[in-house]
């Protein structure tokens, strides 16, 4: 036979194993496509990490009063005055301070502490430069990357600083959100603040929003998490009419509760259509940044327990809403403000006596969580107001490291002041809201007893 011969018998050879394969293939896939073969199943494998091992929790105290104007010559630049005392509940593993833009003063304070550990911290000052005078109290906080401010003004006389921390290892960008009485403001008014590792920066809001009558501020940080927090002057002519610090809310609640409200003055009160009227009244200010909210219930709880309605805060789109309490009832001890939509919100009141005048911007406080002990730093002079607006009474135990306990029962619906040491644990039956404030003639601050970030102790992790 010839080699083309061959070649050919060789690739018909090939060709008819080619399809020989193929329809065995063919015929295979449609055996395994009619018939079920048995499967081999694994379930995956879990594993249980507990995310409580070198874990921490971060409280950052700002550090003295910026003053803003202190130096005539640098009208726009806030300086540290003053010393600022701090106290603290629960002990600390690690404690640093954070480089200010500006010297001066007691610098801000980091203090780092366990996961597990039961800690807190707030500070006080009692403010005397040449142009301020009065109290301050601040809750020192835990870093977020989005809060809330509302208070002060920058209108005459008034001069509203915004105080932010970072303490950690690498730099955060802030971008603020400016809301006044019209709304929010235009974005090319406000710019990112630069806030170094381990530093802090106060911003002046005069600059960025002069004019203004009422201000709310949320603050959104990248890069790492900041505190924040307001620092209110107000003079009138070449006196001093108050001074006040303004602590941080996380977020926006359809429900505000805001424990230890006080009103004090020597002067007599007006008659008035209801009867009496404050010559400093009680002022109460809310925003719904999403345009969302319509009306709010205002209402004080008392001391007995029960309510006295206060007045309807109305919402225009993203302004900040006010509402004037003509007169604030003696036997009140708390406010709570009920919306249609998630607000935030804050509360002024004063003190007036001897011819000085002070104020105090009042943060809402979280709610604190029930059969849970919470650690509550209360500064020199300060009382612990705790509201219960439930419809249960509440057993409080509040007792402190070197003091017996003390048991309360605050009524449903209402709100007590206590007595309560400098490091103060305090735990409830059911949820309350708790507020430390100091009150005293002309002097007056306040802060909120703010709950322990909330953390996963245990993640699952599924491994290939």
């Amino acid at each position: 036979m010839s080699g083309g011969a061959n070649r050919v018998l060789v690739g018909g050879l090939r060709a008819a194993t080619g399809v020989l394969i193929i329809a065995a293939a063919a015929a295979m896939a449609l055996f395994l496509g009619a018939v079920e073969l048995p499967a081999v199943e694994r379930d995956p494998v879990a594993i249980q990490v507990d995310t409580r091992q070198n874990a921490e929790q971060i409280r950052v105290c700002a550090g003295s009063f910026a003053e803003l104007g202190a130096d005539p010559e640098r009208s726009g630049t806030a300086l540290p005055v003053g010393t600022a005392a701090v106290v603290q509940a629960g002990s600390a593993d690690e404690q640093f301070e954070l480089e200010r833009e500006e010297p001066g003063g007691s610098a801000p304070q980091v203090f780092r502490a366990a996961a597990d550990e039961t800690f807190a911290a707030a500070q006080r000052q009692d403010v005397s430069s040449d142009n301020l005078r009065g109290l301050t109290a601040l809750a020192c906080a835990e870093p977020l990357n989005e809060q809330w401010l509302v208070g002060g003004a920058t209108s005459v006389g008034v001069s509203t600083t915004l105080n932010l921390g970072n303490p950690y290892d690498v730099p955060a960008t802030v971008e603020l959100t400016v809301y006044d009485e019209e709304g929010e403001l235009d974005a090319a008014q406000t710019s990112g603040v630069l806030v170094p590792a381990r530093g802090e920066r106060v911003v002046s809001l005069n600059g960025y929003a002069p004019g203004r009558e009422r201000l709310a501020v949320r603050v959104v940080s990248t890069g790492a998490a900041v505190t924040a927090s307001l620092g209110v002057g107000q003079v009138d002519g070449l006196s001093s009419f108050a001074v006040d610090t303004v602590t941080r809310q996380a977020e926006a609640q359809n429900t505000l509760v805001v424990p230890g409200i006080v009103n004090l003055s020597e002067h007599e009160h007006g008659p008035g259509d209801a009867g009496e009227l404050d010559a400093f009244p009680v002022v109460v200010r809310a925003l719904s940044a999403s345009g969302e909210a319509k009306t709010a219930r205002v209402r004080a709880l008392l001391g007995t327990g029960g309510s006295e309605d206060l007045g309807t805060l109305e919402f225009d789109g993203a302004a900040v809403a006010e509402l004037i309490v003509r007169h604030w009832p003696e036997e009140a001890h708390a406010i709570v403000i009920e919306a249609d939509a998630p607000i935030v919100g804050g509360v002024l009141a004063s003190a007036d006596a001897g011819g000085e005048h002070d104020y105090a911007w009042y943060a809402p406080a979280p709610e604190l969580p029930e059969e849970t002990e919470h650690a509550v730093a209360v500064v020199d002079g300060g009382s612990l107001v705790i509201a219960n607006p439930g419809s249960s009474e509440a057993e409080v135990r509040v007792s402190g490291a070197k003091t017996d306990p003390s048991d309360y029962v605050v009524p449903a619906g209402g709100a007590m002041v206590v007595r309560a040491p400098a490091d103060a644990r305090l735990s409830s039956t059911v949820p309350v809201f708790a507020t430390v404030r100091v009150a005293s003639r002309s002097d007056l601050a306040a802060y909120p007893v703010l709950a322990a970030a909330e953390r996963t102790t245990a993640l699952t992790v599924y491994p290939r």
